[in-house]
Formats: C-alpha cells, structure tokens, sequence
C-alpha cells in the first residue's frame, strides 16, 4: 500500500489506472456478428412458421374441396336413386294397381246392387265378376344404397331423415301387401279354400259359414293402393329435400372458392301430375305439419330503423 497514492504535479492518483482495460472493448468486436445472426435465427423460424401454417391453409381448403365436391356427387346419388324408387313405385301404379284398385272398387258395388236386388226379390240367381286375380311381384328398389346415403354418407338433416324413413316402411309395406295377396291367390287357384267357401266368399270377404269370413284380399287391395301411393310421395318428398340440401352445398362451394361446383340434379313432374296419379299433399297434411319451415327473421339495418322511427312519429302526431 506504500507506493500505492504517489502525487502526480501535485495531485494524489493511484498507481493503478481508474480506466477500464481496453481487452473489455475488444469483446464488442462480436455483437455485429451475434445479432446478424440472431436476425437470421428469428427470420428462420418465422418463415418456418409461416410455411408450415400456409401448408396447413392449403391442405385444409383442398380437404375441405374434396368434402364438399363428394357430398355433392353422394347428394346426386341419393336423388337418383329416390327417382327411380319414384318411377319403380309409379309405373306399378299406372300399370297395375290403379286398374286392381278401380276394378275391385267396381265389382263391390255391383255385389251390393246384386245383395239389393235379391232382397226385394227380383235379382240374378247368380252373381257374375271376373276378378282379378294376376300375380304380382315384389319390388326391388335400392332402398338399402339410399338409406345409407342419406343417413351416413351426406350431412342432411331434418324432413329428409324422416322421408327416407318414411319411404322404407312403404316399401317394406308394399312388398309385404304384394307377398300377402300373391299366397291369398295361390291358395284360391289351387282351390285350397276352406269347406263351404267359394271365390266370392274370399274375394268380397263375406261370411261363408257362421262366424267365418277371410277379409285379406279387400284389405290387400287397400294396402296395396295405400303403400304405393306412399312410396311415390315420399321418394319425391326425398328428391326435393336432398335437390335443396345439394344446392345449399354448392351454394358453400362457389363462395369457398369461387367457382361453379358439381350441377345438382332435377326432375320434373308435371308429366305424372297430368296423367293425375301422383298423391296429394293433403292427403300426409298430418306428416308434412311436423316439418313447417321457421318464420324467417325480419332484419334491419340502421336506416330502416330510423325509418321507422319517424313513421311512427308521423302517425302519432297525425293523431
């Protein structure tokens, strides 16, 4: 510590130097380098970042082209398939069962005229029909290929899970009325009938000993009327509500990407509805009430709000 404050002209300094040492200066010679590479670090992993999100982006939107363009192309599936189910369930009508319906609807009348006239006593010995008792086969439609499109396949909901239901008990109904009365036949035409009936007994469903009667083929001549009727209205009830589903997808579509999607597929009626064999609407008013479209909101905007307003004010003071 001797030597340590020596008076330098005059003035006590310390031997060692207050100043820091040069070498300390020296270390900055790197910062130049650490932050160049510091920059390229951060602009590395950014772009890293933006790569991988643009790639996630592109995936995306083309995952979300393939969902929509399938929904579409199942969407068009399904109506084709419900037209044909329409045609199938029409065509049975107009070739087969409108004419049974008519006919058996005609010979029950005049069985009736016949029961009249032999009350008061001036009626035919014998009444004289001719039935008609054709065999006619089940239907095939591809119900099962549009259950699961309609149910798994696209992302439809409401009236058309309820049509496609609806349209498979129909079918299931008319296959089972058409089973019924083919066996009904076959026993009359192979003369199985019980003792003491005859044709008309069956046909009319007329007692033919005392307390027996076998109603079936009146009742299958309904059912059959009744379940083709249904099948053709619910597979077009079906056609509308899958079109409707398949134009809202392609309405996403072009505003996603702004381009014309798959068309939807269409069909028209008025031909059917011409020949007047179609179902009415009044007549599944019960069913269809369960699917009553919701009153749309009524929106405004801030000047039809002010509007308002002001009409509302000029009516009052114009009291």
């Amino acid at each position: 510590m001797a030597g340590l404050w020596e008076p330098v002209n005059g003035v006590f300094t310390a031997s060692a130097s207050w100043g820091t040492k040069s070498d300390f200066w020296d270390k900055f010679e790197w910062f130049p380098f650490i932050m160049t590479a510091t920059a390229a670090l951060i602009t590395a992993l950014i772009g890293a970042w933006l790569g991988a999100w643009a790639a996630q982006r592109i995936a995306g939107r083309s995952k979300l082209r393939d969902e929509l363009q399938k929904e579409l192309r199942s969407t068009n599936t399904g109506i084709m398939l419900a037209h044909t189910i329409a045609n199938l369930a029409y065509a049975l009508k107009k070739q087969h069962i409108k004419a049974m319906k008519e006919s058996y609807d005609e010979d029950c009348k005049a069985f009736e005229l016949y029961k009249q006239k032999v009350a008061m006593g001036n009626g035919p010995t014998a009444f004289q029909m001719a039935p008609n008792l054709n065999r006619l086969d089940e239907i095939t439609p591809p119900i099962s290929a549009l259950q699961d499109i309609v149910m798994g396949k696209i992302s439809t909901t409401g009236r058309a899970i309820a049509s496609v239901t609806a349209l498979a008990d129909a079918v299931k109904n008319l296959n089972d009325a058409l089973k019924g009365r083919n066996e009904l036949i076959l026993i009359i035409k192979e003369d199985r009938l019980p003792a003491g009936a005859e044709i008309h007994h069956f046909y009319f469903g007329i007692p033919y000993a005392k307390g027996k009667a076998n109603l079936e083929y009146g009742c299958y001549v309904q059912a059959l009327s009744l379940y083709t009727n249904d099948a053709i209205f619910f597979s077009m009830k079906l056609c509308d509500d899958l079109r409707k589903h398949g134009i809202h997808v392609a309405k996403k579509y072009k505003k996603e990407f702004r381009e014309e999607s798959l068309g939807v597929s269409s069909f028209a009626w008025e031909k059917a509805e011409q020949e007047g064999l179609l179902p009415k609407d009044e007549d599944y008013e019960s069913w269809l009430s369960g699917f009553q479209s919701a009153p749309e909101k009524k929106t405004f905007n801030k000047s039809q709000r002010l509007k308002d307003f002001f009409s509302t004010i000029h009516r009052q003071r114009g009291r």
